[in-house]
């Protein structure tokens, strides 16, 4: 009867692990789709790609900022903001319009919640006059 137990046990935990592998695939399908959705979009001219690489540079540089790299991280914002207007996203076709948008609206969210999880005032102090002039600019694409 241990045996039994100790059996059912073993096949209870496979049959957990297989489906929360099935719930990370379906995960990965769904994320699969949507670069595809992506890849199919025409962004005419438009950097999207360029774009992407921007704002994750910016996410990524929230993750460690310290007071010896806030200064780096205050440039690329400041960066970004100089150069959102002349990207030309506002003349966009219409999905590819959404799809920028869409990406915008998942950075701000993020560098919005960053900045809530910073406590120390002189980081705060330097990020914040570029992380609100960048949000006015790109709260037109929200």
């Amino acid at each position: 009867m241990k045996k039994l137990a100790q059996i059912s046990l073993l096949l209870l935990g496979f049959m957990c692990a297989f489906t929360g592998c099935d719930a990370a695939k379906d995960a990965a399908n769904a994320a699969k789709e949507k670069a595809t959705e992506m890849a199919d979009i025409d962004f005419g001219g438009f950097d999207m790609a360029g774009l992407q690489g921007q704002l994750t540079g910016i996410t990524d540089g929230f993750k460690d900022v310290t007071a010896e790299n806030v200064d780096g991280l205050t440039t690329k914002i400041s960066d970004l903001g100089g150069s959102i207007e002349g990207m030309g996203i506002d003349k966009l076709p219409a999905p590819a319009k959404t799809a920028a948008s869409g990406v915008i609206s998942k950075f701000t969210d993020a560098v919005t919640a960053a900045m809530g999880g910073i406590s120390d005032e002189g980081l705060l102090g330097k990020l914040k006059p570029a992380v609100e002039g960048l949000m006015e600019k790109l709260s037109v694409f929200n």
